[in-house]
């Protein structure tokens, strides 16, 4: 899994944020070892006086599957979700589901993961809507080609 560089004022060493969208157990790094757990979602920092400092993660937004950080009061974003109207491209598949019958169904779920995956990407705004484009316009000739196989055998 791909890990995020936080730029956080006042800690020690390179904190990285390590996601999983899966299952929602992201964590936190320092200098590439894991940062000793200080809770539930919590993680305990080193600051630059010594102290150690709690960092939070937040809970993980539709089409953003990097968490927020929250370190002193201040929320540290690691990747920015991509604008609405690149979001709302990405759940395009979606359709599917209400005219593409089972296997319209199961190409929607699985174009929408990949769209949220690369949604939480490091890649730039034009690229993530570009490839989300993509996604969504080869989940429609995907269904297409299955239905017309699926009509064609029976």
């Amino acid at each position: 899994m791909a890990s995020h560089p936080l730029d956080i004022p006042g800690i020690v060493g390179q904190v990285e944020l390590v996601p999983d969208i899966w299952w929602g157990r992201s964590y936190l790094t320092v200098d590439g070892g894991k940062a000793p757990s200080a809770g539930k979602r919590a993680f305990t920092l080193q600051g630059a006086d010594g102290r150690p400092v709690v960092a939070t993660l937040g809970r993980t937004a539709v089409f953003a599957s990097v968490p927020p950080v929250e370190v002193n009061g201040a929320t540290y974003v690691a990747v920015e979700a991509p604008p609405v109207v690149a979001r709302a491209i990405g759940a395009l598949p979606i359709l599917l589901v209400a005219f593409g019958g089972l296997l319209g169904a199961l190409v929607a779920v699985i174009a929408v993961i990949v769209n949220i995956r690369v949604a939480g990407s490091v890649l730039a705004t034009g690229a993530k809507t570009g490839v989300m484009i993509a996604v969504a316009a080869a989940a429609y000739v995907i269904w297409l080609v299955g239905a017309v196989i699926i009509m064609a055998s029976s």
